[in-house]
């Protein structure tokens, strides 16, 4: 599962000083922005597993990327690399200081922050599954999931291109075993359909199997 860092710094950076080469390196994808109005953008649309900032000097940049990070409600980890400890506090996110120039440091630092959000994304083309807030987003919309629709989702996800019957999805999300009426199931299929496929009438991704049940379908998990 790939990990996507968004890496926040100067444009001014020769190759030599850009964290990209080491991070690439390290098997992460990075996703490289100029500015905190570049790195809200990327934010909103990537849902990256950690934000890493390497600054210059100045201060200011630093309240400006705390905004950035912060109206995103997303908590993403963040890794400053800076020599100041107190710079952990003017964030207000789940912050690692790293020190600048130590490439240990800086890669013990980003295997502490991902292992706190540990398979927290689940990344579908086109598709973003977050299980810690309970959304996706779908080509850059975002959508909240009910708690059904969520748990109805990761059933599925979890036994992507097998047939679910319509019993065993009613026991699992609406521990049931009432099959009277199943009503309530197609309501939710239609619900999700329309938070999670491009065109919910002509479903690419969560398939009737008529007289059955359903059968999520998906290309790759990043």
């Amino acid at each position: 599962m790939t990990t996507h860092i968004l890496l926040i710094e100067h444009s001014n950076l020769n190759q030599t000083e850009s964290l990209v080469p080491s991070l690439e390196a390290q098997g992460y994808q990075a996703h490289l922005v100029h500015s905190p109005q570049t790195a809200a953008k990327k934010i909103e649309t990537l849902w990256p597993n950690l934000i890493v900032f390497n600054p210059s000097s100045n201060r200011l940049e630093l309240v400006e990327i705390k905004e950035v990070v912060d109206q995103t409600n997303l908590n993403i980890p963040c890794i400053v690399i800076s020599d100041t400890s107190s710079l952990s506090t003017e964030l207000n996110v789940d912050t690692f200081i790293v020190v600048p120039g130590d490439p240990q440091q800086l890669t013990q630092g980003i295997q502490k922050a991902i292992s706190k959000q540990k398979n927290r994304f689940i990344r579908l083309p086109n598709l973003i599954l977050d299980r810690q807030q309970c959304q996706v987003l779908r080509n850059e919309e975002r959508f909240s999931l009910t708690p059904k629709e969520f748990k109805l989702l990761q059933l599925l996800l979890t036994h992507h291109d097998q047939v679910m019957s319509r019993r065993t999805i009613m026991q699992k999300v609406w521990e049931t075993d009432y099959m009277g009426d199943t009503r309530t199931l197609d309501v939710h299929v239609r619900w999700l359909r329309e938070k999670i496929e491009q065109d919910p009438s002509h479903p690419q991704r969560l398939i009737t199997v008529r007289g059955v049940g359903y059968r999520f379908i998906i290309e790759e998990i990043e």
